[in-house]
């Protein structure tokens, strides 16, 4: 009952996204691109033959297959797909609790205790203000998915270590399948397979030694497989991912220099997420003192290893953060280099470690009963305003143009917030303001962003200023050939129809500019 309630709870949190729209890539993925909305694209998707295809998300199977159940049902209606997003988040809350309960089954406190404190952990995961972009963004629905399966697979773990025979071979069938299937949400995923393993070391290490290394051993591989696949089928040439991935700084060595800031900022985020933002900056992340930084960083590191040592739950929440933070560092080339949906795998991770913190003083003596009691109601108390920040946060996602907004006003050197903040303007019919939206955008780019160019001449053909609009046209091609080819904008997704019928109107009349005529 505890389990559904923690859900539930985290469902009614999200209520107010149920009326949000698409935003950011969901509107490219689902608005724009037609994959998701062709069922002649399904058999691809199950079968992972789109792991070759030229789409967004080709490397995300179980994402594309989520959007387009979505679709089959609703359309290019959001409510359905915010629906949908919402319950996977109140799964995963009650998934955390679950495990959460089941792994601590073995220890001395009281299973009351035990319950209560799996409960605050995952209330404490399902209402943080981190959370509200991967839940309240559909397609960042991928962190979900991939957090959720990979709890899946340790609960089912957790089951396998108490059967035998064919129900224990069941339970590992589902396990493996599980890890799969959160590496094909996201590569995050590639996770699971050592979370098995450290499930075993940590909690299992009594049981038969082969029949746990068969199970690691089978996860591994498969994901392995699925990784070796998903490599060797990547789309050589990409009209989506024209530019590769490139280290931060340029290579390894100034990425590894760079990304104790950004680990800080993360750090930052989750202990006072007050300026979260959809496109964070150098701003941001220089904004706190890197002296400063780094101590917070050593203390929040020393005080999981000091919890860790004592606490197998909590040895296992640390592993959960950083191996959840590790494929989204920049110790491999990625293409944005912190976001806060990078945060929900290791939040299920501090909720291990915050769980793991409190269990070691429940059922001690009365001093320690005490203390346990007064850090729960602490806890509890932290809910209210962590859920008063997260409802807030769910407004800014609301719509692009509240999103843009918002990013500028906490990353105000943004030029994605600028550039996208102007085509939310022209989509509201508001063409002046995203004149100077996408203004800011070329400001920021010293005029070197043809997206903002050609934004510039939608909006300025559409205040019937004809020449004006030729000028910008020519000078987004001048930056971009493939600018000159508005139906290929659309398929890369960076314009929509309507964006794309009135580039063609002012290309018809493209041939009677002089040449060299710029802005």
């Amino acid at each position: 009952m505890v389990v559904v309630g923690a859900g539930l709870a985290a469902f009614l949190l999200y209520l107010p996204t149920l009326r949000s729209g698409f935003v950011y890539d969901a509107e490219a993925q689902i608005l724009i691109n037609g994959y998701i909305h062709d069922p002649g694209n399904f058999g691809e998707v199950v079968t992972f033959q789109v792991l070759g295809r030229d789409v967004l998300d080709f490397n995300r199977p179980v994402q594309l297959f989520s959007l387009m159940i979505d679709s089959f049902f609703w359309g290019k209606n959001p409510f359905g797909y915010h629906l949908t997003s919402n319950i996977l988040h109140a799964v995963n809350v009650a998934l955390l609790v679950a495990l959460i309960f089941q792994l601590t089954e073995g220890m001395k406190t009281p299973p009351s205790s035990r319950l209560l404190a799996a409960a605050v952990g995952g209330l404490l995961f399902a209402c943080h203000p981190v959370l509200a972009e991967p839940v309240a963004e559909v397609a960042c629905r991928e962190d979900l998915l991939a957090t959720g399966w990979v709890l899946g697979g340790l609960l089912c773990a957790v089951a396998f270590s108490r059967r035998s025979g064919r129900s224990a071979f069941g339970w590992a069938i589902g396990c493996v399948l599980a890890m799969i299937f959160a590496s094909a949400s996201k590569e995050t995923g590639v996770v699971g397979p050592f979370l098995l393993a450290a499930s075993w070391g940590l909690f299992f290490r009594d049981q038969p030694r082969q029949r746990w290394i068969a199970l690691v051993s089978a996860a591994m591989v498969a994901v392995g497989a699925f990784f070796a696949l998903r490599f060797a089928l990547q789309p050589q040439d990409s009209q989506i991912f024209e530019v590769p991935p490139k280290f931060l700084g340029g290579s390894l060595e100034a990425a590894i220099r760079i990304q104790p800031r950004l680990w800080i900022l993360s750090l930052k985020n989750i202990l006072w997420p007050d300026a979260l933002s959809a496109d964070y900056q150098p701003g941001n992340v220089l904004a706190l003192p890197l002296g400063v930084g780094l101590a917070g960083l050593v203390l929040f590191v020393g005080g999981q290893g000091f919890l860790a040592f004592k606490s197998r739950l909590a040895a296992m929440g640390m592993l959960m953060f950083w191996l959840g933070l590790a494929p989204v560092s920049n110790l491999v080339p990625i293409y944005r280099p912190i976001a806060d949906r990078f945060l929900y795998m290791p939040l299920a991770g501090m909720a291990l470690l915050v769980v793991g913190g409190l269990l070691l003083v429940a059922g001690r003596r009365m001093i320690f009963g005490l203390l346990f009691g007064l850090l729960v109601t602490g806890l509890i108390l932290s809910l209210l305003p962590l859920s008063l920040a997260t409802w807030r946060r769910q407004a800014v996602f609301a719509n692009s143009i509240a999103l843009w907004q918002d990013t500028l006003a906490k990353s105000p050197t943004s030029d994605t917030a600028a550039n996208n903040l102007g085509f939310a303007f022209i989509r509201s019919g508001d063409h002046e303001a995203a004149l100077e939206a996408f203004q800011l955008a070329l400001n920021l780019t010293k005029g070197r962003k043809p997206n903002a160019l050609a934004g510039v001449a939608i909006a300025l053909e559409s205040l019937n200023r004809p020449k004006e609009a030729e000028q910008y046209y020519q000078a987004a091609i001048a930056d971009n050939a493939k600018y000159g080819d508005p139906d290929g904008l659309v398929e890369r997704m960076e314009v929509n129809l309507d964006d794309a019928d009135v580039l063609k109107q002012i290309q018809a009349r493209l041939p009677a500019l002089q040449k060299n005529r710029t802005p």
